[in-house]
């Protein structure tokens, strides 16, 4: 069994995702042995209202319930976000992703502080992805920013109680989440997707940087598979996968158990 906790449906506006709709994304995951997805509307974090997709995304993802997770996207910032979170938990959405750096609101601020609170108390993870695209290449309307992995280790923290899911996260082993030793417990992961290997030569893991140094200090336990469809290719998390230093029991954890816990399935 394969969990992908980062996959993604709709537009892109700044290049071509080709032809992204649920239909072909079920093939992209039957091409690469992946048996579920959680997914999202790209447009959600362009809309200052997402509510709009949340709907579309219900809908969308009905004829393929046994293979798309939906999850809604809130803007702390509309009004009544709350009762948009009603609706997402009434529609079937298994989590809630937030947009700090699109929408335009502090990762840790009384807002997002809100929504997540909200979201702990209905047993829903949120997500909250580190970035869409590298900055080094966004485009000159797109914000272009990561989310301040200073700033989530502050909002873990806040909010104790929370599932913090940060797709798309590097790089980790150094960064200000994971040397706050205090937050290591708790419930917060991040994904294969785009996180670092970098082994010497491309020929041994002995010298794996990352994930390696994460995996040494104890971190395995907070790492999921993802793979950032159809951003990213599924292989290059197949491989991080299949060449990660751990034991069979963990290594079933990060390719689905952790996530169907989490996501209630």
């Amino acid at each position: 069994m394969l969990i992908d906790v980062n996959a993604w449906l709709g537009t892109w506006p700044f290049r071509s995702l080709r032809d992204n709709t649920p239909d072909t994304l079920v093939a992209r995951l039957d091409r690469s042995g992946i048996d579920k997805a959680v997914v999202s509307y790209i447009e959600a974090a362009f809309h200052r209202h997402p509510q709009s997709a949340n709907e579309r995304l219900a809908r969308d993802v009905e004829p393929h319930g046994d293979r798309l997770i939906p999850v809604g996207t809130i803007n702390p910032l509309s009004p009544h976000w709350e009762d948009d979170l009603t609706s997402c938990i009434d529609r079937g959405m298994k989590g809630i992703r937030l947009f700090p750096q699109y929408h335009n609101f502090q990762t840790d601020g009384t807002e997002s502080r809100s929504v997540v609170q909200a979201c702990a108390q209905c047993n829903l993870p949120v997500f909250i992805p580190h970035r869409l695209e590298d900055t080094r290449q966004h485009h000159w309307m797109d914000p272009g920013q990561s989310v301040d992995l200073a700033q989530i280790a502050n909002l873990i923290a806040a909010v104790p109680d929370a599932a913090i899911i940060i797709p798309n996260a590097r790089p980790l082993a150094r960064s200000p989440l994971w040397m706050r030793e205090d937050l290591r417990d708790l419930n917060w992961y991040f994904d294969l997707s785009l996180a670092e290997i970098h082994y010497g030569l491309h020929k041994s893991t002995n010298a794996m940087k990352d994930l390696g140094y994460l995996i040494e200090e104890g971190g395995a336990n907070h790492i999921l598979f993802g793979t950032h469809l159809p951003f990213s290719y599924a292989g290059p998390a197949l491989v991080k996968l299949a060449i990660l230093p751990v034991d069979e029991e963990t290594l079933e954890d990060i390719k689905y158990r952790t996530a169907a816990k989490l996501l209630s399935l």
